[in-house]
């Protein structure tokens, strides 16, 4: 079971923040996964910061189950793209099952970077070859968590064919049942459609504007099950999918007269697919495709909805063993979109990765918004620079840059500075942040911690002098794994947080995580914020 009090709204007495701190201090801690997810979500999301990762994403990686790269029945989904399956199966056909991680780089759709993302939530268990494999037995978790004003509820169970889940909290709720039987897969209660590069049926958050080539293009994960307190921008119905060798097929019929089909076809250098929807009452057909050529990526969908056209082309490729370099061009109308202003775009990114010493990464995106019969000459200019110096394997450097023109209102310039230590199991993170827009806003916070592989503590203090809104910081907070919380810092004033977690293993099959977080933000102007955050989890 999992208990959790945090972020309340209500403020409370200095007495009160000094009580939860000095709880924090002597509290059993635990290590949650919280690394994990948030690292293989920055590459499934292709963000290039914690700050930038869609809320949603880290849902889906929390219920996200062992994906088995050498099982007979590997399917696409929030982890592997049809692509990727489709190379590990060809792949598996020709040389028998991977055993080891550096095998699986090598694999098309793969790279080291995208094993080092992903491998937490994989298996190269194998019952071909030596190695062991995964158990069929029943798999259980419970949580509760509370905060000052709100009480919720979260409970899933897995088994070999089947998973079940369950969140509440006041209003808000989702469920969800998926079962397996062979070759076919049927999902009832809130669940994800995500076909193609996202403009026929792409539920949940999306990124506006690239950071990194690797949001150039979209991870298409088809169905997928929501298990979150809020599941904003899903479906609630049923749905079906059928995936063979090469052909795939997948519908879904839910609340509001929603209903929506994709065919997929796969080949050994890429994919082809059809998809067709009736949501909200809009009509809309598409074409995607991918095609990969000695490491040429071309993707792209072409959709018709409104009496109007949409379309997305990217193109992503590599120079040697450095340099990767990708380009996408956008066109979206707004008749098309429904939104007050369409986007015309284009978007041209590169990335040097010198191993083990330095990443060099650059993005530059230029958008045309107009306003239908108001400003047609509303434009937007991105640009987004990295610059990682890893001076020793215990020292890293991280710079980066962002400019924000808009002719339209008042441009944001932002320079952050990060310097990580990693001395196992000791580290430590200080970061400097600037922002202008209209006026300079400043950030920093200086980070330390210890971690093992039982128990993990971490204490920050955060600085902040921001005059106005418009420069506001976004910055990303530690907290228990499925807790994901990035604030607007604004105003004037200093924050302290103290993360602990602890892991204990009862018996043979029961454990017991716990995580605690403390928080206390003083502000000029208002009253101290305290917070506490405590989660206990229980897995059978």
């Amino acid at each position: 079971m999992l208990v959790e009090c945090g972020n309340g709204l209500l403020t409370c007495s200095m007495r009160k923040a000094l009580i939860c701190l000095f709880l924090a201090l002597f509290a059993p801690f635990a290590q949650a996964q919280e690394e994990s997810i948030v690292k293989a979500a920055l590459y499934l999301s292709g963000a290039a910061s914690p700050e930038e990762i869609p809320a949603d994403w880290t849902d889906r990686l929390e219920d996200a189950r062992t994906v088995r790269i050498n099982s007979p029945h590997l399917r696409p989904g929030v982890l592997l793209t049809d692509y990727q399956v489709a190379c590990v199966l060809d792949y598996r056909a020709t040389f028998g099952d991977i055993l080891s991680w550096e095998e699986l780089a090598l694999v098309d759709g793969f790279s080291r970077e995208a094993v080092e993302a992903l491998r937490p939530f994989l298996s190269l268990a194998s019952d071909r070859l030596p190695g062991q494999a995964d158990t069929a037995r029943l798999k259980a978790t419970a949580l509760v968590r509370t905060t000052l004003s709100t009480v919720g509820v979260k409970a899933k169970a897995v088994a070999e064919h089947w998973r079940a889940g369950a969140a509440w909290r006041g209003k808000d709720w989702s469920a969800y049942a998926e079962g397996q039987w062979g070759r076919s897969r049927v999902l009832a209660g809130d669940f994800h459609t995500r076909w193609g590069q996202g403009l026929a049926a792409w539920t949940g958050f999306t990124m506006e504007s690239l950071s990194t080539i690797d949001a150039f293009v979209k991870r298409s994960t088809g169905l997928s099950p929501v298990w979150s307190y809020s599941p904003a921008s899903t479906h609630r119905g049923v749905a079906y999918e059928y995936s063979g060798t090469r052909l795939r097929a997948s519908a879904f019929v839910a609340m509001g007269e929603d209903f929506g089909a994709h065919l997929d076809y796969l080949w050994r250098n890429g994919q082809a697919g059809i998809t067709a929807t009736l949501i909200n009452g809009n009509y809309t057909v598409s074409l995607d495709g991918r095609h990969n050529r000695r490491g040429l990526d071309l993707v792209g969908e072409m959709a018709y909805r409104n009496r109007s056209f949409a379309g997305k082309l990217a193109a992503r490729g590599k120079w040697g063993e450095a340099w990767k370099w990708a380009a996408q061009g956008r066109v979206i109308p707004s008749r098309f979109s429904g939104k007050k202003y369409g986007e015309y775009a284009l978007a041209c990114g590169m990335n040097y990765l010198q191993r083990d010493s330095h990443l060099l990464s650059f993005t530059a995106d230029a958008s045309l918004l107009p306003i239908p019969g108001g400003d047609p000459h509303r434009f937007q200019l991105r640009v987004y620079g990295i610059w990682q110096w890893t001076l020793s394997p215990a020292w890293l450097l991280d710079f980066r840059f962002t400019e924000r023109y808009r002719n339209y209102e008042a441009s944001r310039t932002d320079l952050r500075i990060d310097v990580k230590a990693t001395s196992a199991p000791w580290l430590g993170v200080w970061r400097a942040e600037a922002d202008y827009c209209e006026k300079w806003g400043f950030l920093s916070y200086l980070e330390g911690g210890y971690k093992n592989e039982i128990s993990a503590l971490f204490l920050r203090v955060t600085g902040f002098l921001i005059p106005q809104w418009s420069a506001r910081i976004y910055c990303y907070e530690r907290d228990a794994a499925g807790t994901f919380s990035v604030p607007a810092y604004n105003g004037r004033g200093v924050a302290l947080s103290l993360v602990g977690s602890y892991k204990l293993l009862i018996g043979r099959r029961f454990r017991l995580k716990a995580n605690l977080r403390a928080a206390y933000q003083m502000r000029a102007g208002q009253k101290p914020a305290p917070t506490l955050n405590l989660q206990l989890q229980g897995d059978l």
